[in-house]
């Protein structure tokens, strides 16, 4: 009885510390707007059980912080869940100013936790580019990969990129008239084709022996990274075991391939002209503290994150052109006459797609690859706009709800390339148009993404008509942890267009 009495004793003595710290976060709050909390005796959980119930019927977690703006109407406001306590914010004028400042407002350590380890498999590492989340070694590998995607570069690759298009054209010409086929597949071959050639001088035997399997190891990692952020029991070692065996096997085969690579270029010694691969080796010689595998990680980035979201925008753009019409032939109107059909592009040929440019852009704005993107307030007396922001604060700021709030995009559900024009884009507000994000944790590869993108969009409308099967389906529907994919994939027919 005593022992019954003193486990109560302990357990009431623990439930009110435990609501006294949530109580002292949750005090440095109170400033601003927070959907209410229940009163009873689950006060500590905070909002966590009304937003795992609306996650349950959600494709992701950026979309349940949209519910609660919508639901609520302010354009900045806080979740506390349980202990961590997670700032919404709209409002442009703050968003810019926290990812201007990259060192009181770095990435949250949730970035970490996803995208370096998964139950013990390396994926991007603790120093990659993707998952540090602001620290010295980063900004020192940032200021030296830079250079590699200064325009110089890029134009040096387009001759490249064009034998990776002609390979592409090639292949959709092989195929019987009026199939149907799912465009996402094709995108990912062939940004997996165009990362590997143009940035990293992958030899053609190595894609043609290993490229089958790292484009289909990609979605395994995706997944795996999405199961970490929707599943807590994904955590355990006797849950999700066939898939985890799986996801560790196919990422050391390519772990694997990469470091040989790597090792193998610092062996014969850097180029002349130095392209990504040679970037990743100069800049992770900028520490004591990175080895091989932190190479690995860097290139694992970029292979994955340059294929992974440059394959949906291309495949959503064909799509989006499909469905319009008129905009599908002023597309053409425009490549016809830039260049000659059958001839490739070159470096000034690109600069004039400038319609093409404006369509692909208002396909990153209506279906962004990313929906929302998270920073951490690390420091004391963080101050944004007169507001004070507690340190350990997370904030969201939502690509997605940004790209389609009608105060910054008229009729911001209907597809107008338009919104790009040179006039247009002047009426543009700063920071609600975000599908690179901004500031100093910008990606890195956006220009590289917009010259492949025009490339291969350009050849295959020159090259074929785009035809929806399915006249009922029209419009995508996008959901994804990491990224946002194309639900059902993009199915499309592709027709040779007749010669004039």
């Amino acid at each position: 009885m005593l022992t019954i009495s003193l486990v109560l004793a302990l357990s009431a003595i623990g439930y009110l510390a435990l609501n006294l710290y949530l109580y002292k976060i949750r005090r440095n709050y109170k400033h601003m707007n927070s959907p209410p909390v229940s009163r009873n005796l689950t006060w500590f959980l905070g909002v966590l059980p009304d937003f795992k119930k609306r996650l349950q019927l959600s494709p992701n977690g950026a979309h349940v912080l949209a519910q609660y703006h919508h639901d609520y109407k302010w354009d900045l406001f806080v979740l506390p869940l349980f202990s961590k306590n997670i700032i919404y914010c709209m409002e442009l004028d703050f968003i810019g100013k926290v990812l201007a400042d990259w060192k009181t407002f770095p990435k949250d350590e949730g970035y970490k936790k996803v995208f370096s380890f998964i139950n013990g498999v390396r994926i991007f590492g603790n120093y990659g580019l993707l998952s540090d989340p602001g620290t010295n070694v980063w900004h020192a590998k940032r200021r030296a990969m830079d250079p590699g995607f200064h325009k110089s570069f890029l134009k040096s690759i387009i001759p490249e990129m064009n034998i990776v298009v002609d390979k592409l054209i090639n292949i959709l010409k092989s195929r019987p008239s009026n199939t149907v086929s799912d465009v996402c597949l094709d995108m990912n071959q062939s940004a997996f084709e165009a990362i590997s050639s143009c940035g990293f001088n992958m030899s053609s035997s190595v894609m043609s022996t290993h490229g089958q399997h790292i484009v289909k190891t990609v979605p395994l990692i995706l997944e795996a990274m999405t199961l970490t952020m929707r599943e807590s029991s994904f955590k355990y070692p006797w849950t999700w075991r066939k898939e985890k065996m799986t996801l560790k096997r196919s990422v050391e085969v390519i772990r694997d391939l990469i470091k040989n690579l790597l090792l193998e270029r610092i062996k014969n010694d850097l180029p002349e002209n130095p392209d990504l691969m040679a970037h990743i080796i100069k800049s992770n010689q900028c520490s004591d503290q990175l080895s091989i595998d932190d190479l690995v990680d860097d290139y694992l980035v970029f292979l994955i994150a340059g294929m992974e979201t440059t394959a949906i925008t291309m495949a959503i753009t064909l799509f989006y052109l499909a469905q319009n019409k008129d905009i599908f032939f002023k597309v053409r109107s425009e490549i016809d006459s830039v260049v000659e059909r059958g001839e490739s592009l070159k470096c000034d040929d690109v600069s004039k797609l400038v319609f093409l440019e404006m369509v692909i852009k208002e396909c990153l704005r209506i279906k962004p690859p990313v929906r929302a993107i998270g920073r951490c307030c690390v420091k004391d007396n963080a101050v944004v706009n007169g507001l004070k922001i507690p340190p350990g604060a997370e904030i969201h700021v939502p690509i997605m709800a940004l790209h389609h709030d009608p105060r910054y995009w008229e009729n911001p559900e209907i597809f107008n390339p338009d919104r790009f024009s040179l006039d247009s884009k002047k009426k543009i507000r700063s920071f609600s148009f975000l599908p690179f994000a901004a500031g100093a944790r910008s990606c890195i590869g956006k220009n590289f993404a917009i010259l492949e993108a025009k490339m291969v969009v350009s050849r295959i409308v020159q090259e074929f008509d785009l035809e929806n099967p399915n006249p009922k389906v029209t419009d995508l529907k996008t959901a994804g942890f990491v990224t946002s994919r194309p639900v059902k994939g993009v199915k499309l027919k592709l027709c040779p267009r007749p010669h004039s």
